[in-house]
């Protein structure tokens, strides 16, 4: 498991754990002095040594680690507000497959329905899953659940140079859209890449024609309808495969040879 620092840090540095961290190795984990972990500050990794612990846990860090782990690909989620434990299962896995951000979509069909209030309490809630799942798959930087929007607010978000992907279920690859392997293969590999998933009431052709406006390549996943936590984690991992590094064959933005 890893620990993140808020601030840059070099080998030698003595630094406080967050609060959250502290209690957490101290209370949980019952480490002791001397013990050694795993830290991470401005994406570099470092192997640390415990010098106190309790309600403040402080470290040093003795070592740098050639252990950067995140992808070329910066990919951003934007994920249609699904119900209860969907909606936290898109974000573990999210997190896990290597996206950078996920925005959170008030969508016409989603059946979630969130006040200010409602909205800031879950963007905490998403905000600690997504963080702790970054520490358990060994990410060296945290990803950002940005705050509940709408399509037009999370498509107006993203940089210019994102390409969008939204998988919709009625494109057939032919009259409307075009399948997946279609889209991955006729672009070349972006540095940015988006993927928008419809609720558990799926995207309406309103949003589909809005999507379509900003760019977006509406895409079909086959001829079966997908649960909205499994069309997500599918349409990530392809991507990532694709363009991103889960193949094994890219590394830090450039293509290596096999």
């Amino acid at each position: 498991m890893r620990f993140f620092l808020e601030e840059a840090a070099e080998v030698g540095d003595e630094v406080e754990l967050s609060a959250g961290d502290s209690r957490h190795l101290s209370r949980v984990l019952r480490r002791v002095p001397g013990d050694e972990i795993t830290v991470v500050s401005a994406n570099r990794v470092f192997a640390a040594e415990l010098l106190t612990v309790g309600d403040v846990v402080r470290v040093r860090l003795n070592d740098e680690l050639a252990a950067y782990t995140e992808a070329p690909l910066e990919l951003i989620l934007l994920q249609g507000l699904a119900k209860g434990e969907r909606m936290e299962i898109v974000i573990q896995k999210a997190v896990e497959l290597g996206v950078s951000q996920i925005i959170p979509v008030a969508c016409e069909r989603s059946v979630v329905r969130l006040d200010a209030r409602k909205a800031a309490a879950k963007q905490e809630r998403w905000q600690k899953i997504a963080d702790s799942a970054a520490k358990q798959c060994g990410r060296t930087r945290l990803v950002e659940i940005a705050p509940v929007q709408n399509l037009r607010q999370a498509l107006s978000a993203l940089p210019e140079d994102c390409h969008v992907l939204m998988p919709w279920e009625e494109a057939d690859g032919e009259g409307v859209g075009m399948a997946l392997k279609t889209a991955l293969s006729r672009a070349d590999v972006p540095r940015c890449a988006a993927v928008i998933i419809g609720p558990e009431g799926g995207l309406t052709p309103a949003e589909a024609e809005m999507a379509a406006a900003a760019g977006a390549d509406l895409v079909t996943l086959g001829r079966r309808i997908l649960r909205t936590e499994t069309a997500a984690i599918a349409t990530l991992a392809i991507v990532m495969y694709q363009w991103g590094d889960l193949n094994g064959l890219r590394e830090h933005g450039a293509l290596v040879d096999n």
